[in-house]
C-alpha cells in the first residue's frame, strides 16, 4: 500500500485502469487524460501525495506527549487518526461496457509546469495586530498604570502615613516590582518581566524623591537629589540586568535605563556643581569605561551608555566653546579652564579609535579634536577688533587648507573639520562686508548725480581681507571636489577669478569712492565672466555666461540711486546680452540672453532719456519702435514675448505723461499696428499678426476720433468694414467654392447697420441717400454675381431705408390704396405660387413619359 500513489501516470484517475503510453483518452472510460484540466488534476494529486507523506512521518514518529498535543490542536480529542487508505483499483466488469461516443480530439495541451516544493500547512489570514504585539501593548500599559497608581497613592496619602509609612510603602513596592520582574524572567515570561523591571526602576526613582522630601539629603540642593536618583537608576538597572536564568537572555529594559539614569545623573550634577565642565569630563570618562566593560556581557547597556556618553561629550564640548567665546581672555581660557576643557574634549575623541584599533575612528576624532584645539587657540582674537579676528581666522583657516593639501591622503581628514568650520566663518565675515556695502549704497539718496560718492556707514570688517576670505573657502572646495572622469581638472582658477573679482568690487565699495566706479568695476567683472564662458564649451559656457548676465543685472540694481549710472549699467547689460545671444553656442545661454534683451533695452532708453532731460512723453514711441525692430530682427518667442511684456510696462508711463493722452495713445497704437504689419509682411511664420494689426489700427482710429469729438459711426466702422470686406474678397479669390456669408457678411453688416441706425433717426439726410445708393449697388452686384451675402444685406437694409423714407407720407395716402396694394401683392404671390406648382406637375409628367 505504501507504493500506491494518488498521482500515478500509469493509471486513469477516474476508473483506475491501466493507461497505454501516448493515448489521449482512457480506453475504458474515455476520460481525456491529455487535456489541460487533466494536467491540473495530476498536479493536485501530486500535492495530495506530499501531504500524505508528511502525515505518515508524523504518525510514525509520534509519541504519547505529541499525541496529547495533537488532540488539543487541529484534530478533536479521540483516537489518533491514521493515514487515509487509498482506493483499490476496481475489478473488471463481467459484461463489456458499451463504449462512450468519441469526443473530438482536443489540441495538444501545454507542457505541465514542474511541481514545486510542497506548500506549508495553511494558516489563517492575518488581520490587525499580530499575536506577539498584543501582550507587549497590554503589559506596557499595565506598567504605566502601576506607576501612575503608585504616584497617585503617594500624592494622596503622603501627609497621612508619615515618614515610616512612606518608607515602608516605597520599599515594599520597589521590592515587589523587582522580585516580580526577576521571578517572571525565571519562568521565561520575558515581556512581563521587562514591563515589571520598568515599574521597579520607576519605583527606585520615587524612592529617591521620597528620601529627598523626607530630608535625608540634608540641606543639599535638588540637583544632588536628581543626580542620586539617576545614579540609583543606573545601578538598579545594572543589578536587574545581571541575573541570567539558564540559557535565556538578560533583561533589555534595565540595560536601556542605565543610559537614561546616566543622563539624569549628569543633569543633576549640572545643577548641583559650579563647574559643569569638570562633571561633564568625569562622566565622559566613566561612561567610556562602562561602555568598554559592558561590550561583551551587557551589549545593550554598552550601546545605551555609549549613546548617553556621546550626548554628554557633545554638550560639554559646546559648553566649553560657549565659555571660550564668552570670556576669550587668556585668564578665562587657561586659568578658569575653558581652554583646558576643549583640549580634554579633543583628547577624549582619540580614545575610541586607539582602543578599538580603527584608523577611521582615530582620524575622524583627530579632525574634530583639531577643530576644538583651534577654537581654543583662536578664541582670544575674538576679544580684539573684528579686523583682527578676521585676520586670525583667515590665517588659521588658510593653514588648515594648506595642511589638507599637503597631508597624505589617509590623514587629510584630520584637517577637514577645522578647515570647513573656518571657511564658514570666513564666509560669515564676507556676508557682513556685503551687507555693509549694500547699506552704504542705500544711504545714497534717489536722483543722485553721476559722481555721487559712497561715504557711510564705515566698514565693520577689514575690506582688504574680503578677497582672500572668499578664495580660501573656494580653494577648500576645489580640493574636495573629485577629479573629473576625463582627467581634466575643473576650471577653478576661472571660478576664482570671477568670485575674486566680485569680492574685489565689494572691497572697493567699502571705501569712499564714486558709485559709478563701483558699477563700472562690476561691469568689468561681468564682461570677464562672459569672455571666460565664450572661450569654453558646453555647460561651462552656459554657467559663466549666466553668471555674467546675473552680475550685469546686479549692477543695474546697485546703480538705482543714480539715473545716469543706471543708464551705464543698462548699456553694459544690453551689450553682454547681445553678444551672448549672437555669439553663444549653447541653447540655454542664447535663450536667457534673448529674454534679457528687451528689459535691458527699455532700461537703457528710459534712463538715457531722463539723464539727458528728455521729457518722458517723448520716450514711449522710440522705445516701442526699438522693441518692435528687435522683435522683427529676431522673430523668436524668447525675444517677442519679453518685448510685449516690457512694452506693456514701459510705454504707458509715456502716454500718461503726455498733455493729450488720447492722441498719444492713438499714436502709439498706430506705431504698434505698423510693427505688427511689418512683422507679418517680412516673416512668413508671422502672417497671423496681420489679423492683430487690423483691430489695432481700428482702435487707434477710434481713439483719435473720440479724442477729436467725432460722434458719427462711419469714421469708426467703415475702415474696419472695408478691411474685412477686402480680406473676404481675397479669401473668395483663393477659394472660389467658399460661401459668401462667412467671407463677406461681417464686413457688410459692420459697414451698413450702424449707419442704418442713424438713418432711422434722421431719414431725410445725406447719409440716407448714400446708404440707399450703397444698398442698391450691393443688391445689383449680388444679383449679377449670384452672391447671397451682398444681395441679402443690400435688399434688407435698402428695404428698411425705403420704408423709413415713405413712413412720414403713409398717413396722407387713403386707406383703400393700402388695402388695394395688399390685395394686389397677395394675388401676385398666389398666381406665382400656382404657376410654379403647375410647372412642377408638368415636369413630373414628362419624366413619367420618358420612363
Amino acid at each position: 500500500m505504501d507504493d500506491m500513489r494518488y498521482a500515478d501516470p500509469d493509471l486513469c484517475p477516474d476508473c483506475r485502469s491501466d493507461l497505454p503510453h501516448g493515448v489521449r483518452s482512457c480506453p475504458t472510460c474515455s476520460l481525456p487524460v491529455r487535456h489541460a484540466l487533466a494536467i491540473e488534476l495530476f498536479s493536485t494529486l501530486q500535492h495530495a501525495d506530499t501531504l500524505v507523506d508528511r502525515l505518515r512521518s508524523l504518525s510514525n514518529g509520534a509519541t504519547v506527549p505529541s499525541a496529547a498535543r495533537t488532540t488539543t490542536g487541529l484534530v478533536p480529542p479521540g483516537p489518533v487518526a491514521t493515514a487515509p487508505t487509498r482506493p483499490a483499483a476496481p475489478a473488471a466488469p463481467a459484461a463489456p461496457v458499451p463504449p462512450r461516443p468519441a469526443a473530438p480530439v482536443p489540441p495538444p495541451p501545454p507542457a505541465a509546469k514542474p511541481a514545486g516544493p510542497a506548500a506549508p500547512y495553511p494558516t489563517p489570514p492575518r488581520s490587525g495586530l499580530g499575536v506577539a504585539i498584543i501582550p507587549k501593548i497590554l503589559l506596557g500599559l499595565g506598567a504605566f498604570c502601576l506607576l501612575a497608581a503608585a504616584i497617585g497613592f503617594l500624592a494622596v496619602a503622603w501627609d497621612d502615613i508619615g515618614v515610616g509609612g512612606r518608607t515602608a510603602v516605597l520599599l515594599t513596592l520597589t521590592a515587589a516590582a523587582t522580585g516580580g520582574s526577576l521571578l517572571l524572567n525565571r519562568f521565561e515570561l520575558r515581556i512581563a518581566a521587562e514591563s515589571m523591571s520598568v515599574v521597579a526602576l520607576g519605583m527606585l526613582g520615587l524612592d529617591v524623591i521620597g528620601a529627598h522630601a523626607a530630608g535625608w539629603f540634608g540641606d543639599s540642593s535638588t540637583g544632588w537629589a536628581v543626580a542620586t536618583g539617576g545614579a540609583v537608576m543606573a545601578l538598579g538597572g545594572t543589578g536587574m540586568a545581571l541575573p541570567r536564568f539558564g540559557d535565556g537572555p538578560r533583561l533589555v529594559a534595565p540595560q536601556v535605563f542605565v543610559g537614561v539614569g546616566y543622563l539624569i545623573a549628569w543633569g543633576g550634577l549640572l545643577a548641583a556643581m559650579d563647574h559643569p565642565l569638570v562633571s561633564g569630563h568625569a562622566l565622559v570618562v566613566l561612561g567610556a569605561v562602562v561602555t568598554w566593560l559592558s561590550r561583551t556581557a551587557l551589549p545593550v547597556r554598552a550601546w545605551s551608555v555609549g549613546i548617553a556618553t556621546a550626548v554628554v561629550w557633545s554638550a560639554t564640548a559646546l559648553l566649553g566653546v560657549g565659555h571660550a567665546f564668552a570670556d576669550p581672555t587668556t585668564a578665562g581660557l587657561w586659568i578658569d579652564g575653558a581652554g583646558w576643557s576643549l583640549v580634554a574634549s579633543a583628547a577624549t575623541l582619540l580614545a575610541p579609535g586607539l582602543v578599538l584599533k580603527r584608523r577611521d575612528l582615530t582620524v575622524g576624532g583627530a579632525s574634530v579634536g583639531a577643530l576644538l584645539v583651534t577654537i581654543a587657540l583662536v578664541a582670544p582674537a575674538v576679544d580684539e577688533s573684528a579686523r583682527i579676528a578676521g585676520a586670525v581666522t583667515l590665517a588659521v583657516t588658510a593653514a588648515w587648507v594648506a595642511a589638507y593639501r599637503l597631508l597624505p591622503t589617509t590623514l587629510r581628514t584630520v584637517a577637514l573639520a577645522p578647515a570647513a568650520i573656518g571657511s564658514l566663518a570666513l564666509l560669515g565675515f564676507d556676508a557682513v562686508a556685503g551687507i555693509v556695502v549694500l547699506a552704504r549704497i542705500a544711504e545714497v539718496g534717489p536722483d543722485s548725480p553721476f559722481g555721487v560718492v559712497l561715504r557711510e556707514p564705515d566698514p565693520a570688517t577689514e575690506p582688504l581681507l574680503t578677497v582672500p576670505s572668499v578664495l580660501v573657502p573656494l580653494a577648500l572646495l576645489a580640493l574636495l571636489v573629485p577629479q573629473r572622469a576625463d582627467g581634466r581638472s575643473a576650471p577653478w582658477w576661472q571660478t576664482g577669478a570671477v568670485v575674486g573679482g566680485v569680492a574685489a568690487v565689494a572691497t572697493l565699495a567699502s571705501y569712499d569712492v564714486a558709485l559709478a566706479l563701483v558699477v563700472a568695476a562690476l561691469g568689468v567683472v561681468a564682461i570677464g565672466s562672459l569672455v571666460l564662458g565664450l572661450v569654453a564649451d558646453g555647460t561651462r559656457q552656459t554657467s559663466f555666461g549666466l553668471v555674467a548676465l546675473g552680475i550685469g543685472a546686479t549692477g543695474i540694481v546697485l546703480a538705482l540711486p543714480s539715473t545716469p549710472i543706471v543708464a551705464v549699467a543698462s548699456g553694459i547689460l544690453l551689450g553682454m546680452a547681445m553678444i551672448a545671444h549672437f555669439v553663444g553656442r549653447t541653447t540655454e545661454l542664447r535663450g536667457v540672453a534673448a529674454v534679457t534683451l528687451s528689459p535691458a533695452l527699455a532700461a537703457l532708453v528710459w534712463t538715457a532719456g531722463l539723464a539727458n532731460d528728455v521729457d518722458a512723453r517723448w520716450l514711449g514711441v522710440p522705445l516701442l519702435l526699438l522693441l518692435g525692430v528687435l522683435a522683427i530682427a529676431r522673430p523668436r518667442l524668447q525675444v517677442e514675448v519679453p518685448a510685449v511684456l516690457v512694452a506693456l510696462v514701459a510705454v504707458p508711463p509715456a502716454i500718461f505723461a503726455a498733455d493729450d493722452a488720447g492722441g498719444s495713445l492713438a499714436l502709439h497704437l498706430v506705431v504698434l499696428g505698423a510693427l505688427l504689419s511689418a512683422s507679418a509682411l517680412i516673416h512668413e511664420s508671422r502672417r497671423e499678426l496681420a489679423w492683430a494689426a487690423v483691430p489695432v489700427f481700428a482702435l487707434a482710429s477710434w481713439v483719435w476720433f473720440g479724442d477729436r469729438g467725432v460722434t458719427a459711426p462711419e469714421p469708426y466702422t467703415l475702415p474696419i468694414a472695408a478691411d474685412l470686406t477686402l480680406l473676404g474678397l481675397i479669401h473668395l479669390q483663393r477659394k472660389p467654392d467658399a460661401g459668401t456669408e462667412a467671407a463677406l457678411l461681417p464686413g457688410l453688416l459692420l459697414g451698413t447697420v450702424p449707419s442704418l441706425l442713424w438713418v432711422l433717426d434722421d431719414p431725410v439726410s445725406l447719409r440716407a441717400l448714400f446708404l440707399g445708393g450703397a444698398c442698391l449697388v450691393l443688391t445689383i452686384a449680388g444679383a449679377a454675381l449670384r452672391w447671397s451675402a451682398p444681395l441679402m444685406v443690400g435688399s434688407v437694409v435698402g428695404a428698411i431705408v425705403v420704408l423709413r423714407e415713405i413712413g412720414p407720407y403713409a398717413g396722407d395716402v387713403p386707406q383703400w390704396v393700402w388695402i388695394g396694394l395688399a390685395g394686389a401683392l397677395l394675388t401676385t404671390v398666389g398666381i406665382t405660387w400656382e404657376r410654379r406648382l403647375l410647372e412642377i406637375r408638368n415636369a413630373v409628367g414628362l419624366l413619367g413619359r420618358l420612363r
